[in-house]
């Protein structure tokens, strides 16, 4: 679609307003972290690690039961294109099941191994891990339902009710850190403990409010999603189990390839790993732009899915690609114009020698930056056409099969560690963004060509006036 017609507007402003809120979503859970780091690093550099493991842990469970309900987005969102109602609630109902289903499990899995490591851990690290394990269990069904509603939200077109409900999580966690972290009110400081318990008491009070606004706002099939009766049929939980697992898997495996990275630059010295941690930071703070277009394609391809309009599809993944790569062509060029500006920002007091390969590193990391743009646009298109095993294959041919084997190489071979494994990882973005533009394109033309096959059977389908007659629109 070419830019700046009518029609290109019209779809930029769809996406746009999709995108919009969701980052803001993104950038208020983003502050609810830096929050909680900041209270917490006022206990000390141990207790400070301690709950980075903690929240390492915590976040690979709660990211595959976030994978796994996000599949009521293209679900609902092609119920919406057919205006099937009953579809839409149908959806968002099961989509809250299936979150019961992967969270509760999580959440007996995280306090029996607080438990254990309470009972046996023979450091400092240890007992904070697990201090703020056992605060912070008991909020994952909670945070895992909040992005069930939120990802029916996005499909429904009512994303604002989610983001508002975040933006208020926002000050109330802020509150309840810092009471219970140091105390007050006649409550002693609980520590670690207190930050987790913080974090779920945020997440309950959010879903309460959540709930109290959906159901009393107007009736659709949106918010009857969160009314009684709530029902359960086998074929509904098990079509967003079967979509959800492979999203949950893609999206675990490609969380995981900066923390496989850290790994690899490790053993070459706390400089290595401080210019990797430096570059990931900025990959991961400036990603949630790209994350809400990924949402928006997903939104919009899902709608022309049900309403039978390929093009629109073939819009919400182009468009969205364009508005990504608009969005993040300035931040890449602020990284590659002053890249030591910006590394001395993140390192603080650190010495020129541990400036220097930082500054390396962020150049290839503005690469990588805007190819996981484009992918995360085209990937959220194939998501709302339901292809989920095509880019979960692709995350592993191309992240781990092809970035981090050639980053590790790269990186005994180079002066500059980190930048060896960030060059590997260019590559494997590269390839990646490659076999996503090729997928897409290929489930297009299936689709095209299924949709005309379709015409034609229909247009050779005898009409009333006799068993040989076709109807003049079928005439060639």
């Amino acid at each position: 679609m070419r830019p700046f017609t009518k029609e290109w507007v019209t779809e930029a402003r769809a996406l746009g307003g999709i995108s919009v809120s969701v980052t803001i979503t993104m950038l208020a859970q983003l502050v609810i972290s830096a929050v909680e780091t900041l209270a917490v690093a006022r206990l000390g550099i141990t207790v400070l690690a301690g709950v980075t493991l903690a929240l390492s842990i915590y976040l690979l469970i709660f990211l595959f039961a976030l994978g796994v309900v996000t599949a009521v987005t293209p679900i609902a969102a092609q119920a919406c294109g057919r205006n099937d109602e009953e579809g839409v609630r149908l959806a968002g109902q099961h989509a809250l099941w299936v979150g019961l289903t992967f969270s509760l499990p999580g959440t007996v899995f995280l306090l029996g191994g607080a438990i254990l490591l309470r009972l046996h851990g023979v450091t400092s690290e240890a007992t904070a891990t697990a201090d703020y394990l056992i605060g912070a269990a008991w909020g994952l069904p909670a945070w895992v339902c909040y992005v069930a509603v939120r990802s029916l939200a996005v499909a429904t077109g009512r994303v604002n009710v989610t983001t508002a409900v975040m933006l208020a999580a926002v000050p109330l966690h802020a509150g309840l850190t810092w009471w219970l972290v140091f105390g007050g009110l006649g409550l002693p400081p609980l520590g670690a403990t207190g930050a987790g318990l913080a974090y779920s008491l945020a997440a309950v009070l959010a879903w309460g409010l959540l709930v109290i606004i959906v159901r009393a706002s107007s009736s659709d099939a949106f918010s009857r999603s969160l009314s009684s009766p709530f029902t359960w049929q086998a074929q509904h939980y098990q079509e967003i189990v079967r979509l959800g697992i492979p999203f949950a898997c893609r999206i675990v495996l490609r969380e995981g390839v900066l923390p496989a990275a850290a790994f690899i630059v490790a053993p070459f010295g706390a400089s290595a790993v401080a210019a990797h941690a430096v570059a990931a930071r900025i990959v991961d703070l400036l990603g949630v732009f790209s994350f809400g277009f990924s949402d928006a394609a997903n939104t919009r391809a899902g709608v022309g899915i049900g309403a039978g309009n390929l093009h629109q599809v073939s819009s919400a993944g182009w468009v969205s690609v364009q508005l990504s790569a608009a969005v993040n062509v300035p931040i890449v060029i602020l990284l590659l114009s002053e890249p030591a500006r910006l590394a001395s920002w993140f390192l603080g007091s650190a010495d020129h020698f541990e400036i220097v390969p930082a500054a390396a590193v962020l150049p290839v990391a503005a690469c990588v930056l805007i190819l996981e743009g484009i992918q995360s646009a085209i990937g959220g298109a194939l998501s709302g056409m339901r292809d989920a095993k095509g880019p979960l294959f692709i995350a592993v041919l191309g992240f781990w099969g092809v970035g981090l084997p050639v980053g590790f190489l790269l990186a005994h071979k180079t002066a500059v560690p980190a930048l060896g494994v960030w060059i590997g990882l260019l590559f494997g973005a590269c390839a990646a963004t490659l076999l996503h533009v090729i997928r897409f394109r290929r489930r297009l033309r299936r689709l095209q060509e299924a949709a005309a096959r379709a015409a034609d059977a229909e247009a050779a389908r005898p009409c009333p006036d006799g068993p040989f007659a076709k109807p003049e629109t079928g005439a060639r």
